[in-house]
C-alpha cells in the first residue's frame, strides 16, 4: 500500500482488488474514475491511458457497454466504494491506481505505458491526502 493511515474500509476494498485479475482491475478503475465525486486535473488522462490498456487487453471492450452486473466481483467493490466518505474515496482511488501500477499484465507494451503515464504519485499529491 503506497498511504499508511488507510482506515479499515479502504484497507479491505484494496485488498479485494489485490485478487482481481488485471483486466478486471482496469475495469474497475475507469468506472470508478468516471463515477468520482472530487476531480482532479489527473483523472481524464487517468482514464484515456486506462481505456487504451482495455483496448489491448480486450479488443471486444472497445464496441460494447460494460454490464456491471455481468461482474459480480466489481459490482459488490464498487457498491462499497459507494459507502466510503469522501477522504476515504480519494485514499481507494489512489489505492486502486497504486494496485495497478504495481501489477504485471504479462505484456512489455502495456507495463511501460502505465508506467509512463499512470502518474500515481503526483495524483496522491494533488488530492492532498497524505
Amino acid at each position: 500500500m503506497l498511504l499508511d493511515s488507510n482506515t479499515e474500509k479502504v484497507i479491505n476494498l484494496t485488498l479485494m482488488v489485490d485478487d482481481l485479475k488485471g483486466i478486471d482491475k482496469i475495469r474497475l478503475a475507469i468506472h470508478i474514475l468516471e463515477e468520482q465525486y472530487f476531480s482532479s486535473s489527473y483523472d481524464e488522462n487517468f482514464i484515456k491511458v486506462l481505456k487504451k490498456v482495455l483496448v489491448e487487453l480486450d479488443p471486444k471492450s472497445k464496441k460494447v457497454i460494460t454490464n456491471f452486473a455481468k461482474y459480480k466481483n466489481l459490482l459488490f467493490i464498487s457498491a462499497k466504494y459507494m459507502e466510503l466518505s469522501l477522504l476515504e474515496k480519494q485514499k481507494f482511488s489512489v489505492e486502486m491506481l497504486f494496485n495497478i501500477f504495481q501489477y504485471n499484465f504479462q505484456n512489455e507494451e502495456i507495463n511501460t505505458k502505465i508506467n509512463k503515464e499512470l502518474n500515481v504519485y503526483d495524483y496522491c499529491y494533488s488530492l492532498n491526502i497524505l
